[in-house]
């Protein structure tokens, strides 16, 4: 049975075709393709043209190649939306995230509804990227392309109704806009009211593991896909990673490693305390009815910014393991910054604004390409050892695994200090987890799986964990208590 999972990031997407064989799951991926937003004006945009066509294109290759594809299924990264009026098109390119058209709107939302209403709502931690403000900022400047809106589709909502027609928000992705109520797993009717927002545009709440349709006969005769069904699942991307983890009891948490890195465990019911809203901890919808209680915090994007200036001003490429060699002959734990700074939401030069960021905080300033990628990586570690450390608090459990599943978590440096920092053991090895959640999904849906105990149970026989375990902790915890005022 082949499953095809279409799995975007905000950097990237993949075709990854998923087999089950003899109890055993394989992943070949057949298609990758950038994803690059567009500025256009002062508007940056993602180019959904070029992500629609690539995503047929996936489809394509995948029966190309000789599958035949009994489910797609598509997860993306969260938050984002495109438009589509009364006549079914799409009213622009969908928004990113980064632009700055949010700026300022937290502020202005706080006039008409209460931050404590929010999280006590939605469980969601404020930040200015949510939908909310997104949707607001159309609102409020009384945008002419919400005026023309029939329906909010969020990202892997809007791929869904071009490849089948059917409109829906599927639940884990619509957790993420700050708009769905975290108890009633449905739209919070207050919020629109409260924030005059256009209640009318949602659509319906699905479920992962439903059937959304077919392809579209126009569709299918392109990519030869006659026969595949367009399954929902955890479309979030988060939530595909996480549910695919293997892991037993509850002394366990994830860290889902990339641009973002989000940090958190499982619960059957959010946590929606004060103690949680003031530590930013976000409760977001899960696959097999579970909620990630979690922490949103900017991850290798430091790291990323800085490969793309350096390959830019020495027109030449840096590879992970050079960069990570280098950081190796560094000095230990001189310069630490906290990631989360808005000084690196998206600056012009990512190696200025770390120099001035250590510079304005009395510490070593980074000098060479090894100092510069050793302060981000024991940056991140120890911001997962303040954020664990307030997971334990909230949750009142007592984490003693950390499971790291995406791209980071091939990072072995970064995997060895977060170990270090936490004094927890590390367990990676799951590389596209996101991809394996989201087959396991359909096929589960399919019933070619039965539950979510047997899906683990192959996704254990499928793939080799590798464990880092804890060295010189006692020196990571002296630096903690030193640093800690950059994180509080």
């Amino acid at each position: 049975m082949a499953y095809l999972a279409l799995d975007l990031g905000a950097g990237s997407g993949r075709a990854i075709v998923g087999t089950i064989v003899d109890g055993r799951i394989c992943l070949d991926e057949v298609h990758r393709f950038e994803n690059k937003p567009v500025r256009l004006g002062d508007t940056l945009y993602w180019n959904f043209l070029s992500l629609f066509e690539n995503i047929k294109q996936g489809i394509f290759l995948a029966v190309k190649k000789g599958y035949n594809l009994k489910g797609i299924a598509v997860d993306t990264w969260g938050v984002d939306f495109g438009l589509i009026d009364k006549s079914g098109h799409l009213i622009s390119n969908p928004v990113t995230y980064r632009d700055s058209r949010t700026s300022g709107m937290a502020k202005e939302v706080m006039q008409n509804i209460s931050k404590e209403y929010l999280y006590e709502s939605t469980g969601i931690q404020q930040m200015e990227i949510n939908t909310l403000f997104q949707l607001y900022s159309l609102y409020s400047k009384n945008d002419p392309s919400l005026c023309s809106a029939d329906k909010l589709l969020f990202t892997p909502d809007l791929i869904n109704y071009f490849l089948t027609g059917v409109a829906a928000n599927e639940y884990t992705i619509a957790s993420t806009s700050q708009l769905l109520n975290a108890k009633t797993r449905q739209w919070d009717e207050y919020t629109f009211r409260q924030l005059e927002l256009p209640y009318s545009v949602m659509e319906k709440i699905i479920q992962p593991g439903e059937i959304i349709g077919n392809l579209s006969k126009a569709i299918a005769e392109e990519t030869g896909a006659i026969n595949a069904k367009i399954f929902s699942v955890g479309s979030h991307d988060t939530a595909s990673a996480i549910g695919a983890i293997p892991a037993d009891g509850d002394n366990w948490a994830f860290l889902s490693s990339g641009t973002w890195s989000l940090l958190g465990l499982l619960t059957d019911e959010p946590v929606l305390t004060a103690e949680a809203m003031y530590n930013d901890f976000t409760n977001e919808g899960g696959v097999n009815g579970k909620i990630l209680f979690m922490r949103n915090i900017t991850g290798l994007w430091l790291l990323q910014q800085l490969i793309a200036e350096w390959e830019k001003k020495d027109e030449k490429k840096y590879s992970y393991e050079y960069l990570l060699s280098e950081a190796i002959q560094a000095k230990a734990l001189q310069s630490i910054v906290n990631p989360d700074d808005a000084i690196f939401t998206n600056p012009s030069s990512m190696s200025t604004a770390i120099e001035t960021y250590c510079a304005d905080n009395n510490q070593t300033v980074p000098s060479n390409k090894g100092e510069f990628v050793r302060c981000v990586i024991e940056s991140l570690a120890l911001k997962y050892h303040f954020v664990v450390k307030k997971l334990n608090e909230c949750s009142g459990r007592n984490i003693e695994q950390l499971y790291v599943v995406g791209g980071g978590s091939q990072n072995d440096l970064l995997n060895q200090y977060t170990s270090d920092a936490l004094n927890v053991v590390v367990s990676t090895g799951m590389t596209e987890s996101t991809a394996i959640g989201n087959i396991m999904q359909q096929a589960i849906a399919d019933k070619t799986v039965e539950n979510w105990h047997e899906g683990h149970e192959i996704i254990k026989n499928s793939f080799i964990l590798k464990s880092y375990y804890p060295k010189d902790n006692q020196r990571w915890l002296e630096v903690a208590e030193n640093v800690k005022h950059l994180f509080v």
